[in-house]
């Protein structure tokens, strides 16, 4: 009888413990982001003169581009935690790749040696949000402080000279969130970000063609990276 009574008790408990909501959770997520770091740049380089037409010809096959090129990986992720202060209402902290994308430009200098710039940006990003959601965890939202560090590296000339600097932008951040599947421990969903900082100022860059040393292009100086955002798949677990 005492046996049958002490396993009532732990199997009572157990449910309870099964049914309780957990306070806790930790997710893992990948997707595609946007954001106006390449368009920032790209113009520039426009106004800068690096987007001339390069033209290739190989045993008579002629091969022409149009500079500047853009181009993206398209592919973040993100690390997040939280913890559930009431029902409804949670404290978020997440870390993640927020933008990767590259700017080639091309300063035709015929008869001297013409140049090329690449510019590519990593952009990190750390926040701490306030969450709102409903009373199933099923959607919800918020907003708070953001913290990225934009690193810049600009290659000229294909590796005849790189260089590369890092950026601190303070910001916000706006997130959502829908959980196509809910279950007490585990869950998939959608989320999204909407990040807007501080822009960096990237300074001006003198490009020296290797063959000519008076041929001599410049890169003006910018403001880039002050907005970007994501679209997330990606499931966690309670705890």
């Amino acid at each position: 009888m005492q046996k049958q009574f002490i396993l009532t008790v732990l199997l009572f408990f157990c449910l309870l413990a099964c049914k309780a909501q957990k306070k806790n959770y930790i997710a893992f997520e990948d997707g595609s982001y946007f954001g106006n770091t390449n368009s920032n740049i790209a113009s520039n380089m426009t106004a800068s003169g690096f987007a001339d037409k390069s033209v290739v010809d190989f045993f008579g096959l002629v091969f022409t581009t149009q500079y500047p090129v853009k181009r993206n990986d398209k592919s973040s992720y993100r690390i997040r935690a939280g913890h559930y202060l009431d029902a409804k209402t949670a404290i978020e902290a997440g870390f993640g790749l927020a933008y990767h994308g590259e700017v080639q430009g091309y300063d035709e200098r015929y008869p001297s040696g013409s140049n090329y710039l690449t510019l590519t940006s990593h952009i990190h990003t750390f926040y701490i949000a306030w969450i709102k959601t409903d009373e199933r965890r099923i959607g919800g939202g918020g907003a708070g402080p953001s913290f990225s560090l934009y690193k810049l590296t600009a290659d000229a000339n294909h590796g005849n000279a790189e260089s590369a600097k890092s950026y601190f932008l303070p910001g916000i951040m706006v997130t959502g969130f829908w959980n196509f599947v809910h279950r007490p421990s585990w869950f998939l969903g959608l989320r999204t970000d909407l990040s807007v900082t501080a822009p960096a100022k990237i300074n001006e860059i003198k490009v020296t063609s290797p063959y000519d040393a008076s041929s001599v292009s410049t890169f003006k100086t910018v403001k880039a990276g002050s907005f970007n955002g994501c679209i997330n798949l990606g499931g966690g677990f309670r705890f």
